[in-house]
């Protein structure tokens, strides 16, 4: 079959160009979203917002056509989402800024209905049907892939400053977009996919300026090089000494800053390490005033009175802790930090039951989250509540989607299975 006759295959599914085939009809629907997705994101930075709900909402319609019902696994999901929603809802009874509480519980209801639509409807698909959306999906990665690697270029030699404030803020959330992209081509069986990778990698450590992104990829390429035998065992040693600094993190900042302070070690990196630990010991005092169940979800936006006379902190205000520990430390107190670890360990131990590159792609995308929440973003953003969304769904559907012979060793030592 040549390569003209494949695109045919998989664009049209045997069916004629127009047909009144409702199933085939919201299916090209679906296949023209995750085509052009991830070239939007790269393009338009804030589209995840939109996208998550569009693929909701088709999703939906595929799920009516269907007449599919919720698995238990989605009906398990749904339950963990609604709780967890509902616990942000309450902490607008004892919220510093009750507004901003009932906000984020909406957003976090509206986008957990999302992802529930989303996902249930990739479960729903038929093999067929889900191969054909994996194979354009995979297309749609190279061209958002090629064009964040394109917009990298672009600030770093055809800009008069690449170092401008609006070029950071836009490679802060490309870059984000492109290593999730890069972690299913690592998955590939075939070297030229995994060739693409690595040159996002190159270039996104040289010109990409997102420290978060920057971890992330050192911790993406040890779990690539490591045997497959041995990658549950360290994503479980990860999550552990990150979990353990999580609970002790706001009582040992302050020292830990005053030490590097005074022995000129932050002297050597002044930008995001200093300015990041400056900020977090400005926090930690506040988070003692109310420190089991926080200020309330959303509050640290506007927190007032944090930031006093900083020394490496150069903002004039406060976003974000920059921290999704801090964050929760601070909004949402000892519960919230014991929700997130009883939250992560639930997903780490998912993900042990996946083998091949479906666990290297799972358990990468979940080092990627938490790292970029762990260094950048805040959780309450709209577009990384629809990036999180967008991007596990397209986790799910390469893990469900057909076996690619020929995947290699250093990808997987069997093969892949996934149970619904």
């Amino acid at each position: 079959m040549s390569f003209f006759q494949k695109c045919h295959a998989v664009i049209l599914g045997g069916f004629p160009v127009w047909t009144s085939n409702r199933d085939e009809i919201v299916l090209r629907m679906l296949l023209g979203l995750y085509a052009l997705s991830p070239a939007l994101f790269a393009f338009i930075e804030m589209s995840p917002t939109a996208l998550a709900f569009v693929a909701a909402l088709m999703g939906a319609l595929t799920l009516l056509t269907k007449g599919a019902r919720f698995g238990r696994a989605t009906i398990g999901l749904a339950v963990t989402l609604a709780l967890l929603s509902g616990f942000v809802l309450s902490s607008a009874l004892w919220s510093v800024n009750a507004s901003r509480s009932l906000m984020a519980a909406r957003d976090l209801f509206g986008y957990s209905v999302a992802a529930i639509l989303l996902f249930e409807c990739i479960l729903a698909l038929p093999g067929a049907q889900r191969d054909r959306l994996a194979r354009v999906s995979l297309v749609g990665m190279l061209i958002g892939l090629v064009s964040v690697m394109g917009r990298e270029l672009y600030f770093a030699f055809l800009t008069e400053n690449p170092r401008f404030v609006e070029n950071v803020f836009t490679l802060h959330k490309i870059t984000v977009y492109g290593a999730f992209f890069a972690v299913i081509f690592l998955a590939q069986p075939w070297f030229v996919w995994r060739g693409l990778a690595a040159l996002f990698a190159v270039l996104t450590l040289l010109y990409g300026q997102s420290t978060g992104v920057n971890l992330a990829i050192v911790f993406v390429a040890v779990m690539f090089v490591m045997p497959a035998k041995y990658r549950q065992h360290a994503l479980v040693a990860f999550f552990a000494v990150y979990l353990s600094f999580a609970l002790i993190a706001p009582f040992v900042v302050s020292p830990l800053f005053a030490y590097l302070k005074t022995t000129g070690w932050l002297a050597f990196y002044p930008g995001t390490f200093a300015a990041r630990l400056d900020l977090w010991q400005m926090i930690s005092p506040h988070i003692a005033d109310q420190p089991v169940l926080g200020h309330g979800a959303n509050t640290m936006r506007n927190a007032v009175g944090v930031v006093v006379s900083p020394t490496y902190y150069a903002q004039v205000d406060l976003p974000s802790a920059h921290n999704i520990v801090f964050d929760l430390w601070y909004e949402l107190g000892a519960l919230g930090i014991i929700v997130y670890g009883v939250l992560l360990g639930a997903i780490i131990r998912m993900i042990g039951g996946l083998r091949g590159p479906c666990h290297f792609i799972a358990s990468n995308y979940l080092i990627i989250a938490v790292v970029e929440l762990s260094v950048d973003h805040r959780i309450w953003l709209s577009w990384v509540l629809g990036t999180l969304v967008f991007t596990a769904g397209i986790c799910i559907l390469q893990c469900r989607s057909v076996t690619r012979p020929g995947m290699d060793d250093r990808t997987t030592r069997r093969a892949p299975t996934v149970s619904k």
